[in-house]
C-alpha cells in the first residue's frame, strides 16, 4: 500500500542531477510538490543533497534541490528540500493542469511552503 502525502501526476521530461560537480542524466516519470521520481541507470546516493534542473519545454526550467529517498532498478524517488519560488510556480501549474481538485492542490501548497526560498 502506498502511502502518499502529495498528488502525484505524470510527466514526460528530461532532467539533470548534480552530485560533486558531476553531471548524470534521467527522464521524468512523475511529479509531486514534494517529489518525483527519475529514470535513470546512475547510482545515486540516498540522503544526499543534490542539484536537480528538470526541463520542461526548451524556455523553461524547474530547477531545484532534492535527495534520493528511494532507489529502484530503473530510477530513483527524490524529495525536494527546497527551490525558488518561480520553480515552485510552474511545478505547481504542471500540477494543477492534471488535478481537478484545486482545493487538494492549495492545501499542498501550504504543507510545501518552507522549502519555498
Amino acid at each position: 500500500m502506498e502511502k502518499r502525502n502529495f498528488t502525484r501526476v505524470a510527466f514526460s521530461g528530461g532532467a539533470s542531477i548534480k552530485y560533486k560537480e558531476q553531471i548524470f542524466w534521467g527522464n521524468i516519470g512523475n511529479v509531486s510538490l514534494q517529489g518525483f521520481f527519475i529514470k535513470t541507470k546512475h547510482d545515486l546516493p540516498l540522503d544526499n543533497p543534490l542539484e536537480v534542473t528538470i526541463y520542461q519545454s526548451p524556455d523553461s526550467s524547474i530547477y531545484l534541490n532534492a535527495c534520493v529517498v528511494r532507489s529502484e532498478e530503473d530510477g530513483v524517488g527524490m524529495k525536494i528540500s527546497g527551490l525558488d519560488v518561480n520553480s515552485f510556480v510552474r511545478l505547481r501549474e504542471v500540477i494543477s493542469q492534471q488535478c481537478n481538485d484545486q482545493t487538494l492542490i492549495m492545501h499542498e501548497t501550504y504543507k510545501m511552503a518552507n522549502c519555498i526560498h
